[in-house]
């Protein structure tokens, strides 16, 4: 831990800096709902099914493709050299404007093509500054990683509303957050470059450290890839059986979720490093029990808001996208479930990242794709609504998850008391 960090600030500093991440992820989440929204009322669902779509398709390739090598960077315990992780990152960024330009190739009608040629370079941008951000979330310089988070996402809103209000394009204004998200990049860059971690010095080749990276990386990537995969595989449920229009207007309801995803990605930034210290102070069987705590508690606060958002919702819904985005009552109530066990479910995650026991979500988050796969298709065969399949599968994504990281945390506790008992170490 940062020395500086712990003088100048205290326990008082560092809630305030946790509090600033948790801003700067929440804003970010809030304007990627809003450009949802401002494409929702300036062209309606099926413009947003169409961004909705090409976003699909592209973020489980660029996150497949980035390694895990920013949670890699935070909480792996060999001393790898950071050229090795530009290096890979480099890389995965060319795979994944390969993989992209194939899929869209496949899948993107032609006049599509201009509006994923902006995200692609909105993909490219966050995937430099997500390296970066390591570096700052590394030295704890939480305060500064959560004001680029708050003003990327500040800029972000109020240049595509100008660029809307003035041109009415949802091309020009998602070139112009191309714009901001490349200078966001630039500067993320600066700021990390300008005073890097302490204490990390490699003493490897290249190739040597580029190769242990891709060993731990390889879980990370296909455990990150698939849960990305689970977000977007309940919006091909509903094309699959539904309209453009019902796209649009499942993500649209669905940006509830993404946001407890988003928070709960911002929850779990804020907690590894804490996590990590608590892992080295007071072992493992301590962390699991914080880690419980924090998920009970954290389902607890949250489950009233279910019967507000059921009560609510589909009226709501309405009333902020139009008229047009008409959704049912059951379609919110899997939404609202799904939300509140969210959160819990990156906490568990956490858990398992400071153990570096990165297969674990891997092998969990491949056996709920393939239950959300067999619910999109009993769901399909039982007559259910395109847009309450995919809201269903949602929330079988998110339980599966859950319940399978608790599974496994459980059961490494009973190994670790076995060992105990033993005679072993615990660890």
């Amino acid at each position: 831990m940062n020395g500086e960090f712990v003088a100048g600030n205290g326990v008082g500093g560092q809630r305030l800096s946790i509090l600033m991440v948790s801003v700067g992820n929440i804003a970010g989440a809030a304007a990627q709902w809003y450009i949802v929204w401002l494409f929702a009322r300036f062209a309606g669902p099926e413009a947003v099914g169409v961004y909705s779509s090409l976003i699909a398709v592209m973020s489980p390739i660029f996150i497949t493709t980035q390694l895990g090598l920013r949670n890699l960077y935070i909480t792996l315990q060999s001393v790898v050299s950071w050229r090795a992780y530009v290096c890979l990152r480099v890389v995965g960024i060319m795979t994944a404007c390969s993989l992209t330009l194939g899929a869209l190739l496949i899948l993107a009608p032609g006049q599509a093509w201009s509006i994923g040629f902006a995200i692609l370079v909105i993909k490219i941008a966050n995937s430099t500054a997500d390296l970066y951000l390591a570096r700052i979330q590394r030295t704890e310089r939480l305060r500064i990683f959560g004001l680029l988070l708050l003003l990327d996402a500040l800029t972000t809103m109020a240049v595509t509303t100008a660029v809307m209000l003035i041109s009415g394009s949802v091309l020009l204004a998602l070139w112009a957050g191309a714009v901001v998200a490349v200078l966001g990049a630039v500067i993320t860059v600066f700021l990390a470059s300008a005073a890097p971690p302490e204490g990390r010095i490699a003493r490897h080749p290249l190739i040597q450290d580029m190769r242990l990276l891709v060993v731990h990386g390889i879980p990370l990537a296909i455990s990150q890839g698939i849960q990305s995969l689970l977000t977007y595989l309940p919006l091909a449920i509903v094309g699959s059986l539904g309209t453009t229009g019902e796209i649009g207007v499942f993500a649209s309801a669905a940006y509830l979720v993404t946001f407890a995803h988003l928070v709960g990605a911002s929850v779990q930034t804020a907690v590894l490093p804490d996590y990590r210290r608590r892992l080295e102070s007071e072992g493992p069987a301590a962390l699991r029990r914080v880690n419980l705590r924090n998920g009970y508690l954290t389902m607890a606060i949250l489950a009233p808001l279910i019967v507000v958002a059921v009560v609510a919702g589909p009226s709501l819904l309405q009333l902020v996208y139009g008229a047009d985005f008409e959704i049912s009552r059951s379609a919110v109530f899997f939404l609202a479930l799904a939300t509140v066990i969210c959160i819990p479910t990156y906490l568990l995650s956490s858990f398992h990242l400071v153990l570096n026991r990165y297969w674990v979500m891997t092998i969990v988050g491949a056996a709920s794709a393939l239950v959300v796969i067999v619910s999109g298709a009993a769901s399909g065969l039982a007559g259910l609504g395109a847009v309450e399949a995919g809201t269903l599968a949602v929330l079988t994504a998110v339980a599966c998850r859950y319940v399978g990281a608790d599974i496994m945390a459980r059961r490494h506790q009973v190994r670790a008391s076995s060992l105990i008992t033993g005679g072993g170490t615990g660890q």
